[in-house]
């Protein structure tokens, strides 16, 4: 009797990995890239990651720049296979950081068409891993389906949604406890800039941040003025480096020389092809966050800007 129900165990396991090969197989037909960017250790990923980044430049500050396209409430199938196309067959800079911020229903189907060195991001995740909070996403969904990066905080979100400096800070620190990576943003209204707050509304929104992250290293920061975004206005470079310094100054009070040194801060606002070279030259400005633009082809030049 032993024999044979060691015979039909043994059975049974040649049975459930050929039938798991198939499945696997099938699987990495349909979400290949998927599979081979993410699917199969999170901790290999990070290993490549880190290996991919020791043979790259960063700019002569050592903060190597980072670019993100935010599509927002933007985009279908057809336009994101044109858009993964396009970003797939371009020479983009190596010595900058890509990620895209895609709708989450299409989060796997972009990361399915875009090559492993464009990092996938999520545009929003709730503070907790799960739960009955309908309509919300958590970071471990977001792993789940391939994004590696969310952006939070966004000004949309804060006027919208009417997300509190507090709620988003608690966003952060889950999404960073649970592996991804941030964007966090803030930036002032026009009536603040008016007023001569926008200093003081930057580092109100990053002493919140601060409250809630003891760990800077997978952050970056996206400074975006509120009246630059989707207006067609944009802050000047010298405005925006004039608070992209503050920001650098800030935290070198407020965290650490090291951090201050280290962490990356983009800027967002109406960021265009024409006008990325110019921002790019800016000694405190790291990257961008790119809204609209980010739906066109002219993202390959800002992707550029410093190539």
């Amino acid at each position: 009797m032993d024999m044979n129900h060691s015979a039909t165990n043994l059975t049974l396991d040649a049975l459930k990995s050929v039938v798991s090969q198939a499945l696997l197989g099938k699987f990495t037909a349909v979400f290949p890239k998927l599979f081979k960017c993410q699917w199969k250790t999170y901790e290999g990923q990070k290993k490549l990651y880190a290996n991919f980044s020791k043979d790259t430049v960063s700019n002569m500050s050592g903060r190597k720049f980072c670019v993100g396209g935010n599509w927002k409430m933007n985009g279908d199938q057809k336009s994101i296979a044109e858009i993964c196309k396009v970003l797939s067959d371009a020479q983009l800079d190596p010595n900058t950081d890509v990620v895209i911020g895609c709708p989450a229903i299409y989060l796997m189907f972009a990361r399915n068409l875009l090559p492993c060195s464009i990092g996938v991001a999520g545009q929003n995740a709730y503070k907790v891993a799960k739960g009955a909070f309908t309509g919300e996403i958590s970071p471990a969904m977001l792993k789940d389906v391939g994004a590696d990066w969310v952006i939070l905080g966004h000004s949309e979100r804060r006027a919208i949604f009417k997300e509190s400096d507090e709620l988003i800070a608690e966003k952060a620190e889950h999404a960073l406890a649970e592996g991804l990576k941030v964007i966090a943003c803030i930036g002032e209204t026009l009536e603040e800039r008016e007023a001569g707050k926008t200093n003081e509304v930057v580092a109100r929104q990053m002493c919140a941040y601060a409250k809630k992250i003891r760990d800077w290293t997978n952050v970056v920061v996206a400074y975006e003025p509120v009246w630059a975004i989707g207006t067609g206005k944009t802050a000047t470079p010298d405005q925006a480096q004039e608070v992209h310094a503050f920001l650098r100054q800030w935290l070198t009070e407020n965290i650490s020389k090291e951090v201050s040194n280290t962490l990356r801060i983009q800027y967002g606002g109406s960021v265009t092809a024409a006008n990325a070279k110019e921002l790019a030259k800016k000694p405190d400005i790291d990257g961008f966050l790119v809204g609209g633009a980010s739906l066109k082809p002219e993202f390959v030049d800002i992707v550029n800007a410093r190539k």
